[in-house]
């Protein structure tokens, strides 16, 4: 890249990506340089501070494992899981919104009945919840499946 300005920038990055096989794969990256060059601009990010936000991801990075997915939880922190589930499962008005696992969800975990002591016995004092799944109509939707 020669005789690069301000201007020029951000289409020669987009450029980069133009031969992606995957035309989706290249439309989001070419959004993504869109955005963070955009977003470089609106706050006047500086060297020190992309620095410091490169040294927090490289941080973020370095404490993940083959069970322990530290990107994951930033990206719901930053709120991005919990939108990326809400556009590929948009609901009607009046319905409660689909939801991240979350970093406790285990996959397979043991089923229990309703009334089973979920605490398996754990000294304390019992919380009885309940709760009813409804249709947009109010209509109780049987068979559903609560997961806690």
């Amino acid at each position: 890249m020669t005789d690069l300005s301000m201007q020029t920038l951000t289409q020669a990055v987009k450029a980069r990506f133009n031969d992606t096989p995957d035309p989706r794969l290249m439309q989001v990256m070419h959004a993504l340089v869109e955005h963070l060059h955009a977003f470089a601009k609106d706050v006047q990010l500086t060297q020190d501070e992309w620095m410091q936000a490169i040294s927090f991801l490289t941080a973020t990075g370095q404490t993940c494992t083959d069970k322990r997915q530290e990107f994951i939880l930033l990206s719901d922190v930053m709120g991005l899981s919990m939108l990326t589930v809400m556009l590929a499962s948009k609901k009607p008005d009046g319905c409660t919104q689909d939801t991240v696992f979350g970093p406790f969800y285990i996959d397979g975990a043991p089923a229990y009945e309703n009334g089973d002591d979920i605490a398996n016995g754990a000294a304390g004092s019992p919380c009885l919840v309940s709760g009813t799944v409804n249709s947009v109509d109010g209509q109780a939707i049987a068979g559903a499946k609560v997961e806690v």
